[in-house]
């Protein structure tokens, strides 16, 4: 039988975390390995850790100072013995079937794959609701319509489109460690730089239109403001972005992609800052996306992806006049 590693950062999620364990715990593929690492958390998350350590010999405890998800999921790494690794946030919850629908699909298959993507819904506490926001459309894929294809990275037709969280995902352990893929710790939206790692090294990509996944959709707002400087992090990992599709010769395949997700994921986290940084933070990306002047796009095919006028009027207005102009129409 093969053998599920999942790995759960936790920091201070006393609130969650009896849903999340629960939801993987109930699992019907019961030959899992639960990794729980606990980040330096200040609350009672370590001892409902405990709690269900005791009654559950598959649950490990990682304990270690706080570093942020990204050390902790690479503990979880480290010290996972299974076959493929899911990733769990602690204050999420998934399907009770989901590692059985993934098992039943590679029997049906009869190989291994790198990655198995499959789809989420999102949750809110307030009104309590669960609702369809799929995380990515099956259809940007060639012959979605044909369940057991496996795909690659140049089968997506719209690679950057916002499906780029690691918890929707299942991968084989050996792929990542073959590849060397582990998260960039230390920086915030990690999960962009792990994602493109991974996909463009991916020969193997099985995927599943059902919504398997259930994300807890918090105040994005206020998590962008306790952050502080961090959200000046995504300059950074778009920079390890573009390295890495240079140094793998990807970047000619993907660049007016990859530039339509500049803009907007720049023009998106403007609306998410701290007012008081809006105006550091439009400088910042105004003048990377000057630079894109430099890399030969062709104007012709710029004019025909997704928000371009965004992209205009960033180079074209100065913060306030960007701010006014979209404020209302959240970018």
């Amino acid at each position: 039988m093969l053998k599920i590693s999942v790995i759960i950062p936790v920091y201070n999620c006393e609130k969650y975390l009896q849903q999340c364990l629960d939801s993987v715990i109930l699992q019907t593929y019961e030959n899992l390995e639960i990794i729980c690492v606990n980040d330096g958390s200040k609350d009672k998350s370590l001892k409902i850790l405990q709690k269900y350590a005791k009654n559950d010999s598959r649950i490990k405890i990682i304990t270690q100072t706080n570093q942020g998800q990204s050390a902790a999921r690479n503990a979880g790494l480290k010290q996972a013995t299974g076959d493929y690794i899911s990733f769990v946030d602690a204050d999420d919850w998934i399907s009770l079937s989901l590692y059985q629908k993934f098992v039943n699909r590679l029997k049906k298959i009869n190989r291994d794959v790198d990655i198995f993507l499959f789809n989420a819904c999102n949750y809110t506490d307030k009104p309590k609701s669960i609702y369809l926001s799929k995380f990515f459309e099956i259809t940007e894929w060639k012959n979605f319509q044909y369940t057991n294809f496996l795909h690659r990275f140049d089968d997506c037709m719209n690679p950057f489109s916002g499906n780029m969280s690691a918890v929707n995902k299942i991968f084989r352990k050996s792929f990542l460690t073959d590849n060397n893929i582990e998260f960039c710790q230390g920086l915030i939206f990690e999960d962009q730089l792990f994602y493109l790692q991974s996909f463009i090294k991916a020969k193997s990509i099985l995927i599943s239109d059902d919504p398997m996944y259930m994300y807890r959709r918090q105040n994005y707002s206020s998590t962008m403001n306790s952050l502080g400087d961090k959200v000046f992090d995504i300059f950074k990992i778009i920079n390890k972005m573009e390295s890495f599709l240079l140094k793998t010769n990807n970047y000619e395949d993907y660049k007016y992609a990859f530039f339509q997700h500049k803009y907007i994921q720049y023009s998106f986290l403007f609306f998410e800052t701290p007012y008081f940084k809006k105006e550091r933070f439009y400088d910042e990306m105004k003048a990377r996306l000057l630079m894109t002047k430099e890399e030969k796009l062709k104007k012709e095919v710029c004019k025909k992806l997704v928000g371009y006028d965004i992209y205009e009027s960033i180079l074209d207005l100065d913060w306030r006049g960007f701010y006014k102009k979209y404020k209302d129409m959240r970018v």
